[in-house]
């Protein structure tokens, strides 16, 4: 039974695979020795104002002649832009003259709002690993991009670092100045070569340009498809490089109109190069108060879900543990760390983490977090070591974990989970094939047999095809203390209990993207996909299967339209309404439509639409989401979303609504003074807040910040819908990068 349906759905995708891989193009064989920039050390001082009237830019190789890359692949990109580069002894100079004929657009002065902007990125990869890079970018009204980009996770905006740029805008062109710090960059000492690209955001013609031909199918900051960027002379390592980053913070918080509370907190991080590949962090009562708000999701399944991490001392090189295992099932997921088994924030007394390159193709991480005991979770010790070798561009890589409870620093005999994973992931050198496979186990008191989980990947990737086969099979016992996994834990509402069941799950999918020269239309993309959920011993348990159209204009719309249909065997009783009988341990079969448009968003006034309409389980879903933004350019945005659920389901099972709103508003009265606003409404969770933050970046990466919080419960009362303070507070935090 579990051949019968895995093997039919690798084979068809295998095939596919094949027949496509035999007709498919090459790609440029060597991009390296194709697009290639000599550059020399500065010819004198360059001041950051972004005008490029220095003698030293004057002096400097040029490279232009850029490609296009969206809406479609082509020679000689219009506009033209001309990139700069030079050096001395402690930073790299960039910098970029960009034509254009119209004023460039800007959405946003937030810093990391980059794609959605007029403006241009470099994507360096100084050790040459094809795979991970580091991506610094400015906006056309001077707002700073930076992120690290990983072959498996892609690209991660939330990191940060201290550099410095300015922009320039003249009649018919902008200009800008980066300053980026040697010692904030992992390289080589030895090496006079790194991979280097260019992305260009040109959005009134609703385009992106790279400085070398990027693949159609591959996105813009890939270092696959980096040039060249040579040295006149290797770069030195620094030494003593370090930076303390102390903070305070100081507020008052009122829980349920009842107790007031004053709070004075301070805390230390620390960063300190090892090597100029290997990085020291260091967190010492670290405080997140100032890190935005997760936006609370609709959820319509019978698992849970999980939200990105964006705590600062988590990301540098998060790649080497939260990329192990698949989208649901993952050993590491940072925000397990730091919160108790009711999901609440806990102090962390210290963190420390050492990620890096030992050698130029091998990569290491350790971690260990040590978090205090709250009401409801004893003090934890997190613990990872992981250990990357990289052969080309495929890689194989283990991981170790180790959860231990502690009482009065003592350890808690029996309160613990390890676990274990090993991956093999091939990438072929053009980028097209992608096998991958890997093998985790956990170890848990009085836990024996059935306890690990195994996957298996295959994919291609061309111009038009994009075609990916994924099997896991999970076992009951793996459990993932410091990891999440999403279909494991199943609720039973007639017994109120959670049951954990294994899986073996096989998706396949297969995308085809046309991209038409000429005419409103930017590109079709027709896809279709099979998700088949079997139970461990072969049974049936859930099949998933779904056809969609999309279409993008040139205008930046979009229409998309997708046709769905679920077939199941609900093990347990489930209810999605909090006051309706369970529906019943059954087989269902349902089908569904969803559609939706999202507007041109470079307009003042943009919009989306989604709608979904159809049956679900015994009865029907019907939604309908609305998100609407007013933009005043550059310094304000300000958005609305509604989001409506209505569900109906036969007799004693209920019927009832699902309904969220989320408003934002965003000002930046220049790219140093942002104020947001979040204010979020959902009555699955039965929550009303609002976090309104001011932060003054009255320095590089040294900020002020001021948060106002307002949460409420909302709940049935004895006369009807109400509402009660949950915890209001207001808290000041500054922090200072030395």
């Amino acid at each position: 039974m579990v051949n019968s349906y895995i093997c039919k759905a690798t084979t068809l995708a295998a095939l596919l695979i094949l027949a496509i891989g035999i007709n498919a193009q090459p790609a440029v064989e060597d991009f390296k020795k194709v697009f290639k920039f000599d550059m020399t050390s500065a010819a004198g001082e360059i001041i950051i104002d972004g005008r490029l009237n220095e003698e030293a830019w004057k002096k400097t190789e040029v490279g232009s002649d850029f490609w296009q890359k969206v809406p479609y692949f082509a020679e000689g990109a219009d506009p033209r832009t001309e990139i700069r580069l030079t050096h001395d002894e402690q930073t790299l100079y960039v910098s970029a003259k960009c034509y254009q004929s119209k004023k460039p657009i800007i959405q946003s002065l937030k810093r990391d709002e980059y794609w959605d902007n007029d403006g241009i990125a470099i994507i360096l990869d100084p050790l040459n690993t094809r795979t991970n890079a580091f991506l610094f970018g400015v906006t056309a009204a001077g707002a700073q991009w930076d992120a690290l980009r990983s072959q498996t996770s892609g690209i991660n905006p939330d990191w940060s670092n201290k550099w410095s740029s300015a922009v320039y805008v003249a009649d018919d062109y902008w200009s800008m100045e980066m300053a980026i710090p040697l010692r904030i960059l992992r390289f080589d000492p030895n090496s006079t070569e790194w991979g280097m690209n260019f992305v260009r955001n040109h959005l009134n013609d609703s385009e992106y340009h790279n400085w070398t031909a990027v693949p159609e199918s591959f996105w813009p900051p890939d270092p696959a498809f980096a040039g060249s960027l040579v040295w006149d002379e290797a770069p030195k390592a620094s030494k003593g490089n370090f930076n303390l980053i102390p903070y305070v913070s100081g507020g008052i918080e009122k829980i349920r109109n009842i107790d007031t509370n004053f709070n004075f907190n301070t805390g230390l991080d620390a960063r300190a190069s090892v090597t100029s590949t290997l990085n020291l962090d260091l967190t010492l009562n670290p405080d997140f108060s100032n890190i935005e708000v997760d936006e609370l999701q609709t959820n319509l399944t019978r698992f849970n879900i999980f939200l990105p991490e964006k705590r600062t001392f988590f990301l540098e090189n998060s790649d080497l543990f939260a990329d192990f295992g698949v989208g649901g099932a993952r050993p590491f997921f940072s925000r397990t760390i730091g919160l108790d088994s009711k999901r609440q924030a806990v102090p962390i007394l210290y963190g420390m983490r050492l990620t890096g390159n030992i050698t130029p193709s091998s990569r290491i991480g350790v971690m260990n977090v040590h978090s205090l005991k709250s009401d409801n979770t004893a003090a934890q010790n997190q613990s990872a070591v992981s250990y990357q070798k990289r052969f080309g561009r495929s890689i194989i890589q283990g991981m170790f974990l180790n959860r231990q409870a502690f009482d009065d620093n003592k350890t808690i005999s029996g309160d613990y989970g390890r676990n274990t994973s090993l991956e093999a992931i091939y990438t072929s050198d053009n980028g097209k094939y992608v096998l991958a496979g890997s093998m985790h186990h956990s170890f848990k008191e009085n836990i024996r047999g059935d306890q690990g989980f195994y996957t298996a990947f295959a994919g291609f990737t061309n111009q038009n095809w994009e075609i990916g086969t994924d099997n896991v099979f999970m076992q009951k016992n793996y459990y993932a203390d410091m990891g999440f996994v999403a279909r494991i834990e199943n609720f039973d509402a007639e017994n109120n209990e959670i049951v954990r069941l294994g899986y073996i799950q096989n998706s396949t999918f297969v995308d085809y993207t046309f991209r038409p020269k000429d005419g409103s239309i930017a590109r079709h993309n027709f896809g279709a996909g099979n998700e088949i959920i079997l139970n461990t011993d072969g049974s049936f348990n859930e099949r998933n299967s779904n056809m969609s159209y999309l279409v993008v204009l040139r205008s930046r719309a979009e229409i998309g339209i997708t046709l769905g249909n679920t077939e199941l065997d609900l093990v347990f009783p489930f209810s999605f309404l909090s006051d309706g009988v369970p529906l019943p341990s059954q087989k269902y079969n349902f089908s569904f439509i969803n559609g939706r448009f999202t507007s041109d968003d470079r307009k003042a006034f943009s919009y989306s639409v989604e709608g979904r309409a159809g049956a679900f389980y015994n009865g029907s879903l019907n939604q309908i989401a609305i998100n609407t933004n007013y933009r005043v350019t550059p310094w304000g945005n300000l958005g609305i979303g509604y989001q409506h659920n209505e569900l109906s389901f036969p007799d004693e099972y209920g019927e009832g609504t699902i309904s969220a709103m989320l408003g934002k508003m965003e000002i930046g009265f220049n790219t140093n003074v942002l104020w947001t606003t979040l204010f979020q409404f959902q009555d699955q969770n039965e929550f009303m807040g609002i976090n309104s933050r001011l932060q003054w970046r009255f320095a590089p990466m040294s900020d002020i910040f001021l948060v106002y919080i307002d949460n409420y419960d909302v709940f049935n009362g004895a006369i009807g819908r109400q509402v009660q303070t949950n915890n209001r507070a207001l808290v000041c935090k500054i922090n200072y990068w030395y």
